[in-house]
């Protein structure tokens, strides 16, 4: 039995536990911390979910990334306030362009019934 695989990108054979293709450089897997990955928690959420993305993708809880961000707020002059907002702007939701579908489906779906 052999511990290769085939890489997705080139189809060349790479060890069972590679992470990037020594042939191509491609990741093999889901690359951790990348940006990418940080979404806006669309159930842990108080504002926007920036917080409650943030304390799922780095494991910590969520009162804490929201005392650090009041706390950056207040003593450093709005910076906390500042990064949330560029945050708000750069994450992309976890529902990210489902929730209209759903909306204009369920209108859809009532406009029906009742007709």
């Amino acid at each position: 039995m052999t511990n290769t695989k085939e890489c997705p990108f080139c189809v060349e054979e790479v060890r069972a536990t590679a992470i990037k293709c020594k042939h191509c450089g491609s990741y093999l897997g889901a690359r951790k911390n990348a940006i990418s990955d940080w979404l806006r928690s669309s159930q842990d959420k108080m504002v926007a979910g920036v917080c409650g993305g943030l304390a799922r993708e780095f494991g910590l809880p969520t009162a804490v990334l929201r005392l650090a961000f009041v706390l950056m707020t207040v003593m450093f002059g709005g910076t906390g306030a500042v990064l949330y907002l560029i945050l708000w702007v750069v994450m992309p939701g976890e529902s990210h362009g489902d929730e209209f579908g759903r909306q204009a489906s369920d209108s859809v779906t009532t406009s029906r019934e009742k007709g």
